[in-house]
């Protein structure tokens, strides 16, 4: 177990670097590979590393810009969002509470011009729950 341990260990602190060839064919063609062939030669090649200018940089950091500025406003979109829901969830609750209501109570009253209690026709509170219940319909 040791000995694997240690062959991986050297395995891994090599050089991780492939071989390029270049040879020319019978026909002149010039072609590059990283296997070995008779009258290939081993070439070096170097990574450029290649500087963005000061324009492609700033481009860069106004997207950048950009990209945040639009993650804020979708965030403060789906805050409204579930702002919006949560008063409809409300409404809908008060709606519902209003139906149970109807079929709760047997007496309607409601006040006069002079401050009298007088009952409500059966008619007119078939009526009130008939509304609530479209609302419910369109709302919820």
């Amino acid at each position: 177990m040791r000995l694997l341990l240690l062959l991986l260990c050297c395995g891994a602190s090599l050089p991780l670097h492939a071989e390029i060839y270049r040879w020319v064919d019978a026909n002149g063609q010039v072609h590059f590979g990283e296997r070995a062939r008779p009258g290939a030669e081993a070439i070096e090649v170097h990574p450029q590393v290649i500087e963005r200018d000061q324009h492609v940089r700033d481009g860069e950091a106004d997207m950048q810009r950009l990209l945040e500025v639009r993650a804020a406003e979708r965030e403060q979109r789906n805050a409204q969002l579930a702002a919006r829901r949560q008063q409809q969830a409300a409404r809908c609750q008060q709606l519902r509470q209003r139906l149970a209501d109807f079929q709760r109570r047997t007496y309607w009253y409601e006040e006069d011009a002079q401050g009298k209690r007088v009952e409500v026709s059966p008619a007119r509170v078939r009526e009130a729950e008939a509304a609530v219940r479209q609302q419910i319909a369109e709302q919820c």
